[in-house]
């Protein structure tokens, strides 16, 4: 039912394009940009009533922050996925205070207890870049899916005094266009609909979307100790994402677990992000970057795929 959902909206986008083309194309950015409503379970919300809340606008944008842990604590900062909310951490947290860290989530807009909204890759980097300015420097970063590429576009725009010793990477995509032609894909958006819809998105970051690729920008994170996390079975994020991350992530250690796929939520794959954040150890699987690719080489960027 849900995908006939998604094709009645995508024909109904196109039959609209044929006599309002801008009008359609600034709906099609809408629904990219809306988070699917929030479902906050119990035991999630039970879990966010032991952290300190705050409500404030950050970047612009109304959010919940919530802090767990001392303020003179070392800090680690969580970032979940598209659809996620914060209670996502609930099994990561508390080992993160019995170990003497503090710890800070946020819900951004259309996602958990904040309020409704739009989003999109760079404005929850924009969030995480104040938040890193406010209370940081991290630690150590943990980001999954959306979140985790959010996190590497707001460290390409902060100082390395603000970047982390640290950071988990977890199911994340690599170069924003790709997502764009799978929502194409996803909702059978006519051609030149799509094209005024990406040229719209552009005008209103002030960025040719192909500016966001990620995996490109970790090539200058060889001073922060990154471990991927991706597991193959993933029918959400393509694993070959992980690899262009592992590709020019100097020193960077990819692990691809065959359990968890997507939300990578066992026991085992919490307990090898705790043990890397906690004790720098990667899990024993993991392969290590000694050779990643450069990134400036345009003959390299070609063979990569980008």
């Amino acid at each position: 039912m849900q995908q006939l959902i998604i094709k009645v909206i995508g024909l109904g986008l196109n039959l609209w394009s044929l006599v309002a083309p801008q009008q359609a194309a600034r709906m099609a950015v809408q629904v990219f940009s809306r988070p699917p409503k929030p479902q906050v379970r119990e035991k999630e919300r039970a879990f966010l009533q032991t952290a300190r809340q705050v409500r404030r606008k950050v970047a612009g944008q109304d959010i919940v922050e919530y802090h767990w842990g001392p303020d003179e604590a070392p800090l680690v900062v969580v970032s979940y996925g598209w659809g996620y909310n914060a209670g996502r951490w609930r099994y990561f947290v508390p080992e993160l205070l019995q170990a003497g860290y503090r710890v800070l989530a946020y819900d951004p807009p259309g996602h958990g207890l904040a309020p409704a909204g739009t989003l999109n890759i760079p404005a929850n980097a924009a969030i995480l870049k104040e938040l890193l300015e406010t209370y940081g420097p991290a630690e150590a970063l943990v980001g999954h899916s959306f979140g985790g590429s959010s996190l590497v576009y707001a460290l390409h725009d902060l100082p390395r005094t603000l970047h982390p010793r640290r950071m988990v990477v977890m199911a994340s995509f690599s170069y924003a266009p790709r997502v764009f032609m799978e929502y194409k894909k996803t909702l059978g958006l006519w051609g030149p609909l799509f094209w005024s819809m990406v040229r719209m998105f552009e005008k209103r970051v002030g960025k040719p979307l192909d500016y966001y690729d990620f995996a490109v920008m970790t090539s200058a994170f060889e001073h922060i100790h990154g471990l991927l996390i991706h597991s193959p079975s993933d029918t959400v994020t393509p694993y070959a994402e992980a690899v262009r991350y592992h590709n020019f992530w100097p020193g960077s250690h990819l692990f691809s677990p065959d359990e968890g796929g997507h939300h990578l939520g066992t026991a085992g794959i919490t307990q090898a992000v705790m043990q890397f954040v906690l004790e720098e150890k990667v899990p024993a699987p993991a392969q290590r970057q000694e050779r990643p690719l450069i990134a400036e080489h345009e003959l390299v960027q070609h063979f990569a795929g980008l």
